[in-house]
C-alpha cells in the first residue's frame, strides 16, 4: 500500500514535540516499515522543505538528530520504502476538488490523486472532511484511526 502523509509526521518527530506525539510518530513509522508499505512524497514540496529545515535544526538534540537521520535514510535513500514523485508525475485535480482543499494541502491531495489506491494519513479533520465530501470512498484517515486499522498492519 502507498501512504501519503503531510507535515504532522515531521512535527511529531521534533525535539519539542509532546511525548505522546513522538510515540504516535514512532508507531506510525514502525508500522509502515514492518508492513512493507511505501510512503509517497513529492520531491519539491512543503513536506521536503520542512524536513530539511527540521533536520538542520535537530543538531541540538542527539535523539532528534537520530530520528531525522533515520527518516532521511528511509525517505530519500530506500526506494523500497518511499515513492518520490516529481512535478511531471502529478496529475491535475478536478476543479471542484481544488476549490474545496486549502491551498497549503493541495500538494497532498495531488499526490493522493496521482497514485491510485493510495491512502492519506493526516491529523487534519477539516481536510479529511473536505476530501470525503468530494469522494465518499476516499481513503483518508486521521492518524490514530489509521493506527487502529488492519490496513496499518498489513
Amino acid at each position: 500500500m502507498e501512504i501519503v502523509v503531510n507535515e504532522w509526521l515531521l512535527e511529531y518527530l521534533r525535539s519539542d514535540a509532546r511525548e505522546e506525539d513522538k510515540a504516535l510518530a514512532s508507531e506510525f513509522v514502525n508500522g509502515w516499515l514492518n508492513a512493507r508499505h511505501k510512503v509517497v512524497i513529492k520531491r519539491n514540496s512543503p513536506f521536503t522543505s520542512k524536513f530539511y529545515r527540521y533536520m538542520g535544526q535537530s543538531t541540538r538534540s542527539i535523539a532528534c538528530r537520530k530520528r531525522f537521520s533515520s527518516l532521511f535514510q528511509i525517505l530519500f535513500v530506500d526506494s523500497d520504502r518511499t515513492r518520490i514523485l516529481d512535478d511531471c508525475d502529478i496529475t491535475s485535480l478536478p476543479p471542484d476538488l481544488v476549490d474545496k482543499v486549502p491551498s497549503d494541502d493541495l500538494y497532498l491531495i495531488e499526490l493522493w490523486h496521482s497514485v491510485p489506491g493510495s491512502v492519506v494519513v493526516t491529523t487534519d479533520e477539516k481536510l479529511r472532511q473536505k476530501l470525503r465530501e468530494h469522494d465518499s470512498s476516499a481513503k483518508i484517515y486521521l492518524l490514530q484511526e489509521f493506527l487502529r486499522t488492519d490496513v496499518a498492519q498489513k
